[in-house]
């Protein structure tokens, strides 16, 4: 009997999640900064791992614990892209997005309706295409976000063909996160797939990515090191079993 008991117990704390409630900036505290490394891991003819660092990205937070910007270095092809979020009574307005390789600004537009944001719209032209972006999001009885959408189409400038042109649909659980999404493209349609993602109190563990005819093509499992606060630090990605990608993160809380 005491075994049965014992063995429910850890059950029972198993399939708890004492975690504390996160903030806006998806923490369990107030920060200044987080600076996160991507880093590629490779395995040479000897079996070494070699872990090269291909981005680096640093963001930064209001005291709403918003963030308001982003600054993304890809060292593999030494170029950056610099993201500014502007707010008013505390929604998200615009971002603006300037491009290390481009002069123009790339300029994403928010629209609410009340409250909840239903739609986001981003134009772009430059000497070579014409890129538009449509955002579309939607919502339960109960104003819980259920479904949002993203299309993406790219023309070129001289010929008028359509070089991209892609449709992704995200479904959400009630905590907020991605449980599903979609992705259809018009173009090359053997690029199609579905993504199915699970978590583990609030904490990504396992992608599963399926191609149109519902076969399974990867799967991704998530290993983390936690700090004291309970926010990651590091995050260890193994596709089909194999580690491809550890991203860590340095927070600075406030």
């Amino acid at each position: 009997m005491n075994k049965l008991l014992i063995l429910l117990f850890s059950i029972f704390l198993i399939g708890c999640c004492n975690k504390p409630k996160l903030l806006n900036n998806g923490l369990t505290k107030k920060v200044i900064k987080i600076t996160e490394y991507t880093i590629k891991v490779k395995t040479d003819s000897l079996n070494n791992k070699i872990q090269d660092t291909l981005v680096v990205t640093e963001k930064k937070y209001n005291d709403d614990d918003q963030i308001i910007s982003r600054n993304q270095r890809n060292l593999f092809a030494d170029e950056s892209m610099k993201i500014e979020f502007i707010y008013n009574n505390k929604k998200i307005k615009r971002e603006i997005i300037k491009l290390s390789n481009d002069s123009t600004n790339f300029v994403v537009d928010y629209f609410y309706k009340d409250t909840l944001l239903i739609k986001t719209h981003s134009e772009f032209q430059n000497d070579i295409f014409r890129f538009e972006q449509i955002g579309k999001y939607e919502y339960n009885s109960d104003n819980t976000l259920k479904q949002s959408s993203l299309l993406q189409q790219s023309i070129h400038v001289e010929t008028n063909d359509t070089i991209m042109n892609t449709l992704e649909i995200s479904k959400y659980n009630d905590k907020k996160f991605v449980i599903k999404s979609i992705l259809s493209d018009f173009i090359k349609p053997e690029r199609n797939r579905i993504t199915k993602y699970e978590y583990h109190c609030g904490v990504l563990t396992k992608k599963r990515v399926f191609n149109s005819k519902d076969s399974l093509i990867s799967k991704t499992k998530y290993k983390y090191e936690f700090d004291k606060f309970e926010n990651w630090v590091k995050r260890e990605s193994y596709e089909n079993d194999k580690l491809n990608y550890i991203l860590t993160r340095k927070i600075e809380y406030k």
